[in-house]
């Protein structure tokens, strides 16, 4: 039993062969699937893919959420007011699928995502947007009792101990339920995570990259309770699968990555996440 708490089935790469990834995930041993949103448009489309996932045997799961990256269109507060409402709408019309907020959060990488910002603001006014967007989506999370899911990066291409998204990521998130998905934060994130108890971390297939040692070395400090399993998808394919597609079959091999790492067996890592996905969601 595994469960993909991350994956974008709506993705238009997608659109030829769903039914053929949805098997290779059932194959994998792949139980349930979470279709994360990222737009209001994109929030509804997770949520229609739940029912091809269900009549193919895979338990199917939504999320509700706006990325970081459209924060640049919330300049006015009535238009973030009336999308949280829209997000808040659909999770009403379906609320035993929809089983979260996400992907929200903040991204201040901004220098690989010239598009998101507009030449009329600054990169300092686009952060202060963002964390508007992610306070607003926290409000809400609180008041549907439902967990996040968040996004959080920060541009360590000058200074690879640059952790200011990071910071303010949970300053803002305070004691609010949350995963923390694809995971990417430094040690000192970690030891404050480890602090918590109100924190899940996700891993992806980045943890196979040859690169990404503090990522394994994240791995081995967090209890196996603390931890869920996730692809991405189409996102982030693991080593072995790297520049193509990524499909939630893999989460296969980042359980298995972990189970090494960690020194426990694959059956133990694959029993406990799924056990911490069902609770984080309450599924």
């Amino acid at each position: 039993m595994l469960i993909d708490t991350h994956a974008h089935l709506y993705w238009e790469s997608y659109q030829n062969d769903l039914d053929l990834v949805i098997q290779r995930a059932k194959d994998a041993g792949i139980t349930a699937i979470i279709n994360v949103g990222v737009d209001i448009e994109k929030s509804r489309e997770a949520l229609q893919i739940c029912e091809k996932l269900d009549m193919s045997g895979v338990e199917g799961y939504s999320t509700v959420a706006i990325h970081p990256h459209e924060a640049a269109k919330y300049i006015s507060n009535e238009t973030l007011k009336n999308d949280t409402q829209q997000l808040e709408q659909i999770y009403l019309s379906n609320p035993k699928k929809v089983v979260g907020i996400g992907e929200c959060g903040l991204d201040y990488f901004f220098e690989s995502n010239p598009g998101f910002i507009p030449p009329s603001i600054t990169i300092d006014e686009v952060k202060v947007l963002q964390k508007k967007l992610l306070q607003a989506q926290v409000d809400l999370a609180k008041k549907l009792n439902l967990p996040l899911i968040i996004h959080c990066r920060d541009d360590r291409s000058k200074d690879p101990e640059n952790s200011e998204a990071w910071d303010d990521t949970l300053e803002i998130l305070g004691d609010q339920s949350a995963i923390l998905h694809c995971y990417s934060g430094l040690s000192h994130n970690t030891s404050y995570i480890l602090h918590t108890t109100n924190l899940t971390v996700s891993f992806a297939g980045n943890i196979t990259y040859p690169k990404n040692e503090y990522l394994r070395e994240a791995v081995k400090l967090l209890p196996l309770d603390r931890i869920v399993l996730e692809t991405d998808s189409p996102f982030l394919a693991p080593q072995s699968k790297r520049g193509q597609r990524n499909e939630p079959s893999s989460v296969k091999e980042i359980a298995e990555l972990i189970a090494d790492l960690k020194g426990v067996s694959f059956e133990e890592v694959a029993s406990q996440t799924t056990q911490n996905a069902k609770s984080v969601f309450n599924i």
